[in-house]
């Protein structure tokens, strides 16, 4: 992994976690993206398959994903329940 791919992948785990990672201030929703992209792009030039950029790109418009934590901290076993990804109109 590149330095610039650590970085996309610490830019997408602030966003999801809402939370700074590196220090710096939560990410917002166009860096993210970006990262994703970027990430993306990677994985499909090692790969050979899979969603490049651009795919990502339109389908983040389109599904437009939102983190949220579930209301109840823990669930019935006790184990934390934790963070979701959720399409916006869940």
């Amino acid at each position: 992994m590149t330095v610039t791919e650590a970085r996309d992948l610490l830019r997408l785990l602030s966003w999801f976690l809402g939370a700074p990672v590196l220090g710096e201030e939560p990410v917002p929703d166009a860096e993210a993206i970006e990262a994703a992209a970027l990430l993306a792009d990677q994985a499909h030039q090692a790969l050979g398959t899979g969603p490049d950029g651009q795919h990502v790109r339109a389908l983040w418009c389109q599904v437009q994903p939102v983190v949220t934590a579930d209301r109840v901290p823990y669930d019935s076993r006790g184990e934390p329940s934790g963070l979701r990804l959720v399409g916006r109109d869940e």
